[in-house]
């Protein structure tokens, strides 16, 4: 068993790999009679190629959480799940997760927090057979209050927002791509938004929304924004162009601001490094 984790000792972008396992004749037929769908496709008799049903895959995940049992002592509750089958689950392929943190968030009770999570089922191929998120709510170790952790952890938080807000402050980048700019640039993914007014090369407010809507908004994942942020490397562009982020609204506004966009990612990047912000605590 491994050490008990709680909710303060998880941070963005962390990446754990489980043990390779197979999937037998027994595995489905367990699945079969505690599901009750005994479809001859998923039956060891049943075909001539039997493949898993597509829940196991997500069952055998939480199986293989608890097997490893970090959180045993600390978990309250399983919350949101969205899965996607990608890939038939065959018998006898070696396959293991990847589980990647999306974003760590104390709630207001101050004990306790949640912990976003993207987990992929990938076979020795590197297929990706199954992919998608999970929420979890863990215990903390500490009570304190959620302005205290590390703002790095909740990417595309109105709070994040104004850290990165003060750090481009003074950035030379940003204000010469902005000077003549009078409109507001959003940072979104498919749980969270934020928005920053921007007024000749300054960011004047930052928020969930303006009245007007942003003038473009750069886009990805949860999970996108959690490798860019806590890569080796600033590589915006590169992931760009892999589609795994993309702009909407004013799309030649969106384009002129580019180096505005790095240096936002630049400023959210740095937020990993402990350096206090103007305040003087700690990020």
């Amino acid at each position: 068993m491994a050490d008990d984790r709680f909710l303060e000792d998880f941070s963005l972008g962390e990446q754990t790999r489980s043990p390779e396992f197979t999937l037998g004749p027994d595995d489905l037929d367990a699945f079969a009679a505690v599901s009750g769908d005994r479809h001859p496709m998923h039956l060891a008799g049943g075909a001539d190629e039997p493949v898993g049903h597509g829940p196991l895959g997500l069952a055998r995940y939480f199986g293989t959480v608890y097997d490893e049992g970090s959180i045993a002592a600390s978990v309250i509750a399983l919350l949101d799940t969205r899965w996607s089958y990608r890939a038939p689950l065959r018998l006898g392929v070696p396959l293991h997760y990847t589980t990647t943190i999306t974003q760590v968030r104390r709630t207001s009770a101050g004990d306790r927090g949640v912990v976003n999570r993207w987990v992929e089922l990938r076979d020795d191929a590197g297929t990706v057979v199954q992919e998608g998120s999970s929420a979890v709510l863990l215990r903390a170790r500490h009570h304190r209050a959620p302005d205290t952790d590390a703002v790095s952890h909740t990417p595309l938080s109105v709070r994040w927002a104004r850290a990165v807000a003060s750090r481009v402050e003074n950035d030379e980048v940003f204000a010469a791509s902005t000077g003549l700019f009078d409109g507001a640039i959003g940072v979104a993914s498919e749980n969270d938004a934020v928005v920053l007014r921007v007024y000749k090369g300054r960011v004047i407010d930052v928020g969930t929304r303006v009245p007007a809507g942003p003038t473009f908004t750069l886009r990805g994942t949860e999970v996108a924004w959690a490798r860019l942020l806590t890569a080796p490397e600033n590589d915006l562009l590169v992931r760009t162009h892999r589609g795994e982020f993309w702009g909407t609204g004013n799309t030649y506004v969106y384009l002129q601001l580019t180096a505005a966009l790095h240096a936002i990612v630049d400023a959210a990047r740095s937020l990993r490094t402990g350096q206090a912000d103007p305040e003087g605590r700690s990020r």
